[in-house]
C-alpha cells in the first residue's frame, strides 16, 4: 500500500536522512519510532509530499506524487503533531469547512465530533480548546474523508491518559475496518499495543524493520520495545566509537 524505496534527503553533511526503505501492507498498522531528531517527521513529510526527497521513490497504492498529485493526495489523510486551526472558528465550523472540501456529508461531522468527545463543545471557539481538545479535533479532521491510508505524526501529544486510551481504541477500530495506518511515536508502550510492525530510526538512519513479535522475543525471554530500541542505539554508538 505504501512503498518507501531507498529514500534520502540531504540537507548538509550532518543533517540527512539516508537510504530509507520500508513497505506498509494494506490494512496494516505500521509505526515509525525513534528519539527526537531521528528523522521520523521528515520521512512522513516526504511521504505526504511536503518535502521533496533528494533521491528515492515513494508510492501509495502504486501511485507516485509526480504521476498525479491530486490522485496521490486523495489516497491518504494526515494528522500533524500540531494542527493550526483558525482560532476564531468553532470546532463544528472547522470540521464543516474540511467536510465541504472533501464532499463529506454534515452528518459525518456530528458523528466524528461525538466519536472524539467534542460534540458538547462543538460551538466553542477553537481558542477555548485545550491542547488535547485540539488534538482530538485534528483526529476527527483526519478521519473525515475515510481515506484508505491515515498518517499520524506523534498523535497522542497533549492527550490525557483517558484520551490516549480512547485514541488507541479509535485506531484499532479503523484497522478493523481495513484502513492502513502509519504513525510516528516515541511512546513505545503505545507502539507495542497498536502496531503490527515497527521501523526504528536513529540520526537519520533506519536501524531495523520487523514485526513487534519478532523484535520482542530474544531467545525464550520476552523483552519490551524500549529494551530493543536501547540495544539498537547502544550498538550504533559502539560502531561510531569504533570508527
Amino acid at each position: 500500500m505504501v512503498e518507501v524505496n531507498n529514500v534520502s534527503k540531504i540537507y548538509n553533511d550532518t543533517n540527512r536522512i539516508e537510504h530509507i526503505s520500508f513497505e506498509i501492507y494494506e490494512g496494516e498498522c505500521f509505526a515509525l519510532c525513534g528519539g527526537n531528531g531521528a528523522g521520523k517527521s521528515t520521512v512522513i513529510q516526504m511521504i505526504i509530499g511536503n518535502i521533496k526527497p533528494t533521491s528515492g521513490m515513494i508510492k501509495i497504492n502504486g501511485k507516485t506524487l509526480n504521476e498525479n498529485k491530486e490522485l496521490y493526495k486523495s489516497l491518504f489523510s494526515y494528522m500533524p503533531d500540531a494542527m493550526a486551526f483558525p482560532k476564531v472558528l468553532t470546532g463544528y465550523e472547522v470540521l464543516s469547512f474540511f467536510a465541504d472540501l472533501s464532499n463529506v456529508p454534515k452528518e459525518r461531522v456530528e458523528m466524528l465530533l461525538d466519536r472524539v468527545g467534542l460534540l458538547n463543545d462543538k460551538d466553542k471557539k477553537v481558542r477555548e480548546y485545550s491542547k488535547g481538545m485540539q488534538q482530538r479535533l485534528a483526529l476527527a479532521q483526519c478521519l473525515l474523508p475515510e481515506a484508505p491510508v491515515i498518517i499520524l505524526d506523534e498523535p497522542t501529544n497533549g492527550l490525557d491518559p483517558y484520551w490516549v486510551r480512547e485514541f488507541k481504541n479509535i485506531i484499532k477500530q479503523e484497522i478493523e475496518k481495513g484502513t492502513t495506518v502509519l504513525f510516528s511515536s516515541h511512546i513505545l508502550a503505545d507502539v507495542q499495543e497498536l502496531a503490527d510492525r515497527v521501523a526504528f530510526m536513529n540520526k537519520g538512519k533506519l536501524l531495523v524493520t520487523d514485526t513487534i513479535e519478532a523484535l520482542t522475543k530474544a531467545g525464550h525471554a520476552n523483552v519490551t520495545l524500549e529494551d530493543v530500541f536501547f540495544r539498537l542505539v547502544k550498538a550504533e554508538k559502539e560502531i561510531e566509537i569504533g570508527a
